[in-house]
């Protein structure tokens, strides 16, 4: 008996491994010059000799994701829009696939899904609350160009990320909501719960740039009838 689960544990194994083994098969393997922006100028810079960060998180960290036999070290690039993976040494950047289309973070616990569908631009969104409308929020980093100093007064101006305002979504399966700072414009998207989104918004303070105050909305909204 205790041979066959042996031999049984040592398959399960096996076939994981494979398994897994066939996901980074299918990532494209990590180009060095990925961590390198052409500027206009045609300079090329690494992402080192860039102030800020393009990286939601600079460092890997320890992700779910769907179709994957075990956890993965990742992290999300919001310049380029990708997911990268580390296995062992080597990086890899997961295909834009509904296949792989959910990233699930453990710490911090966060969700990150690929979108594909709706009136939204495709590319991958941090999932902030789910129902029947779920609350999408869009982070994105623009590269600013740097310039040398004009003179002793005016200093040089460093090559940077700048991170933009998120943007939120509000997405169902016959309708996408895109969220602004005038409760107006949502509950005019929802008229037939317009009164009482304007009274919820107006009882609890609720800030639509705020991504908890967003999150009590989105729930506040799925929960009504």
């Amino acid at each position: 008996m205790k041979s066959i689960i042996t031999i049984a544990i040592t398959l399960f194994t096996a076939i994981s491994m494979n398994a897994q083994a066939n996901f980074f098969n299918e990532a494209i393997r990590w180009n060095k010059f990925i961590d390198r922006v052409n500027s206009p100028k045609g300079q090329q810079l690494n992402y080192s000799d860039i102030e800020g960060d393009a990286y939601f998180g600079k460092y890997f960290i320890t992700a779910n994701i769907e179709n994957a036999t075990s956890l993965i070290k990742t992290r999300y690039n919001m310049y380029t829009d990708t997911v990268e993976l580390m296995n062992e040494q080597d990086i890899f950047e997961l295909p834009k696939s509904q296949k792989y289309s959910r990233i699930s973070f453990l710490k911090p616990t966060l969700v990150l899904t690929y979108v594909t569908t709706g009136n939204i631009p495709m590319g991958y969104y941090f999932e902030l609350a789910t129902g029947k409308y779920t609350l999408l929020k869009k982070m994105q980093v623009e590269f600013r160009e740097g310039s040398p100093a004009v003179n002793s007064f005016t200093p040089a101006i460093a090559p940077k990320f700048e991170n933009l305002k998120p943007i939120y979504y509000l997405k169902s399966d016959s309708e996408v909501i895109k969220l602004t700072k005038n409760v107006k414009d949502l509950a005019n998207a929802m008229p037939d719960k317009k009164e009482e989104i304007n009274d919820f918004v107006k009882k609890n303070n609720i800030k639509l740039n705020q991504d908890l105050d967003l999150i009590r909305l989105a729930n506040f909204i799925n929960a009504s009838k």
